[in-house]
């Protein structure tokens, strides 16, 4: 049985720093993770104990690690945006908001004309989407480049091209041309809105007590 090759600590020390200086925007249990896989690997299919080579020739593996883990990110927050946007039609301390929203805009389908009617919905949504940015997003410089960070607010996005997406092809005059059906649209995307917010809230409180250290 041949002997396998343990990696020395100075090829240790440049793994890492490589890995930090190549992808300084994976968090640390991805690096770690990846870390793990490549010493594995390497210690099993090395012939000579060239780390630099071993690194060249799975630059498409490392590159793919690292995209497939932040695209992960993304996943995770818009997964946990639709269960939280779900939760408002049945949890029951929810549903009085829930229904209350529905009439709001019931009430002003009824009641405005339709240049009035989109232009109080926009400014709702802009609303709760500038309080979002400025109470949701990260701003430390420190924490900007992590993944974690830079999709953490992906999914404030859907409700704002719901808005202009219909304004700028002409769609609004339809969806407004039936209360049921504006009261129906611009409820989901309040709701949705709201529960994007609240996700970003909960995991902004999370990445912050996470990565403390990196800002002391």
């Amino acid at each position: 049985m041949e002997n396998r090759y343990e990696i020395t600590e100075k090829q240790l020390f440049f793994l890492e720093d490589y890995l930090k200086r190549k992808y300084p925007s994976i968090t640390d249990e991805t690096r770690i993770e990846l870390t793990d896989h490549l010493i594995s690997d390497f210690e099993v299919t090395t012939e000579n104990g060239n780390l630099s080579q071993y690194l060249s020739n799975e630059m498409g593996f490392i590159r793919k690690f690292v995209f497939d883990s932040a695209n992960n990110h993304h996943k995770k927050y818009g997964k946990e945006t639709w269960k939280q946007f779900f939760s408002f039609f049945t949890e029951t301390k929810l549903l009085p908001f829930t229904l209350l929203v529905f009439v709001l805009f019931y009430f002003l389908a009824e009641n405005l004309n339709d240049k009035w009617l989109w232009g109080s919905f926009t400014i709702i949504q802009s609303i709760i989407f500038l309080i979002s940015i400025f109470f949701g997003m990260i701003n430390k410089k420190k924490l900007r480049k992590l993944d974690e960070v830079k999709y953490l607010g992906a999914d404030i996005w859907l409700p704002y091209i719901m808005i202009q997406l219909p304004s700028g092809f002409g769609f609004d005059t339809f969806i407004m041309s039936n209360s049921f059906l504006f009261t129906i649209y611009a409820s989901f995307t309040l709701i949705y809105a709201l529960a994007a917010y609240v996700v970003i809230r909960e995991k902004r409180k999370i990445i912050l007590e996470k990565y403390k250290h990196l800002l002391n």
